[in-house]
């Protein structure tokens, strides 16, 4: 069987479009289209992944099309879809089933829970009155890999719930509680816009649009910078359940955050704004109040629905700060690189895979799915037969304060650089994160940086997902305001040549960020990759077993 998972449509509200092959339950082959197409975000239909995927195999041949329709849109997606596969069945798979399968299906468990939270996802039909009855938000499952996968229903999770309004189209109207990705979402594009018009640097106008609406990760990072006495802002908004309730017209309150409700939180921070707190610190209320009902809610469910192995999945959990909170409610926690819907099209190949009864191979090393461009020689560069003496010489700069670019293997899946597609410095000196973040990657002044190090110094992250305290003061370049830092840890057998680099360093722990400027995706290929290098100002690419200067 042949099977191609795709996500994203021409023209439409979509993000993070791209494609998965799985050919008689293997994995083949997935990559974002943004990687092919330069803009980030791309969300159009995934032509360029598809050619990238397929490979020698011809359209006519496959078998199956996954993917997730979206609202309004579905059968526009067919015919372009049967167009280009005429020999294939079209399946549709919900999106949060696609999120779940996702982290099911990479997941070392047999059998658990998952857990899938994300902004807005498929519409729900009502096919008796024929409209949108509601859209996922948030969804429950249990899973056994030689069993079933099935969703928990008539459990209150707050989807979107629809009407038709005048023009005869689908709109919201009550939105309950636990809206986690819609309340994180909006108000941090609230904030940056805030903090970026107060910036001398920074022009909020000439921003891009997709820059404006995706600034989660942003406000994630300027929380830290914001703490402050909450005690101060003790209003009768802030404890009123009753109040919250009757804002909301909802009475089902089995999972809904008892002390502040979401929509109460749209009001406090317009109360901030009123007040002239500073964007820091509505970013500071805004993560914590985020984490306080993340963590009761799951603690809640945990009780009655979630198992001790659980898989998460949706954008949501990008969050690491909130991600870290989750932990001791677990034995084990398993979110793939690709949670947010980067990982769609993955999990909707994944699931036709599942159901068609084949047996699911999945490559050891979930990071990295796309191509390797091993054959590529460069124009220029010094070529090393022995690369361990490479890896000595890369060191040496290392250490002496220079930027390093390294193009290693398959690239990455999701938005994380995993030790493939990175740009690397050393964290030993405090002003590398500002240099990183004006010379280099031109981002905002209070973004962190990650780390890279060998696994086994005290805790193992192999994708990026979690946050830890630091406890030496040798890496200042890699912690954030408020003590911590993401890290990511490799070993041998996923991460072979970026553990011999590390082993040449006094000490083994580098800044690893994403190998792209603001506003561009990771670099993809060779091609990418010179053309970067080229353009940023970074001092050397290692790509292979040559050093280029």
């Amino acid at each position: 069987m042949n099977i191609i998972g795709i996500h994203g449509i021409d023209g439409y509200d979509v993000h993070d479009s791209g494609a998965t092959l799985f050919v008689d339950g293997k994995h083949i082959r997935s990559i974002c289209e943004e990687r092919l197409s330069r803009r980030k975000y791309e969300g159009d239909f995934p032509f360029g992944s598809i050619d990238y995927c397929l490979g020698d195999i011809k359209k006519e041949d496959i078998d199956i099309v996954a993917f997730d329709p979206q609202i309004n849109l579905i059968e526009e997606n067919n015919n372009l879809i049967r167009s280009l596969f005429p020999n294939a069945k079209l399946w549709f798979v919900s999106h949060h089933l696609c999120h779940a399968a996702s982290s099911i299906f990479t997941s070392p468990f047999n059998s658990g829970s998952f857990l899938t939270i994300d902004g807005c996802g498929s519409a729900i039909w009502d096919f008796a009155d024929r409209k949108p009855d509601c859209v996922e938000r948030n969804s429950i499952g249990y899973f056994d890999k030689n069993k079933r996968i099935f969703n928990f229903h008539k459990i209150n999770i707050s989807a979107k719930r629809y009407t038709v309004g005048a023009d005869n189209q689908p709109c919201a109207t009550n939105c309950g509680t636990n809206i986690f990705g819609d309340f994180y979402g909006s108000l941090s594009n609230w904030i940056y816009e805030q903090k970026v018009r107060m910036m001398d640097n920074m022009d909020y106008d000439k921003l891009p649009e997709m820059d404006k609406m995706n600034a989660e990760g942003k406000i994630m990072g300027l929380s830290s910078y914001g703490k402050f006495d909450i005690e101060g802002l003790d209003t009768p908004y802030l404890k009123s359940t009753e109040v919250s309730k009757e804002f909301l017209g909802c009475d089902n309150y089995e999972f809904g955050y008892p002390i502040v409700n979401f929509y109460y939180l749209n009001l406090i921070i317009r109360y901030l704004e009123y007040m002239k707190f500073t964007p820091e610190q509505c970013a500071y209320y805004l993560q914590k109040h985020y984490e306080d009902a993340l963590t009761y809610w799951v603690r809640e469910l945990r009780k009655d629905y979630l198992t001790e192995d659980v898989c998460f999945a949706g954008g949501c959990f990008l969050n690491i700060s909130a991600n870290t909170l989750l932990k001791p409610f677990f034995k084990n926690i398993h979110i793939p690189p690709f949670t947010d819907d980067s990982g769609i099209h993955f999990g909707a190949a994944a699931w036709a895979s599942y159901r068609c009864k084949e047996v699911i191979q999945i490559p050891h090393n979930i990071a990295l799915l796309g191509k390797s461009y091993e054959d590529y020689v460069p124009e220029e560069g010094e070529y090393y037969e022995d690369f361990d003496e490479l890896c000595e010489v890369v060191a040496k700069h290392l250490e002496d304060n220079k930027i390093v670019a390294w193009f290693q293997g398959r690239s990455e899946a999701g938005p994380r650089a995993l030790g493939s597609r990175s740009i690397l410095m050393s964290p030993s000196k405090k002003e590398n994160k500002d240099i990183m973040n004006s010379r280099v990657k031109h981002r905002e002044y209070w973004r962190p940086f990650a780390g890279i190090t060998l696994e086994g110094r005290g805790y193992d992250s192999p994708y990026m997902l979690f946050s830890e305290e630091v406890l030496t003061d040798d890496v200042p370049a890699i912690t954030h305001e408020d003590n911590t830092c993401r890290m990511q840890t490799v070993n041998d057998e996923l991460n072979p040549r970026m553990c011999d680099l590390l082993r040449k360093l006094k000490n083994p722990v580098l800044l690893n960020t994403s190998f792209n400027d603001n506003g561009e995706p990771i670099v993809e290929s060779p091609k990418d990759a010179i053309m970067s290098f080229k353009n940023m100002d970074i001092d050397y690419l290692v790509m292979g077993n040559y050093l280029i200067s």
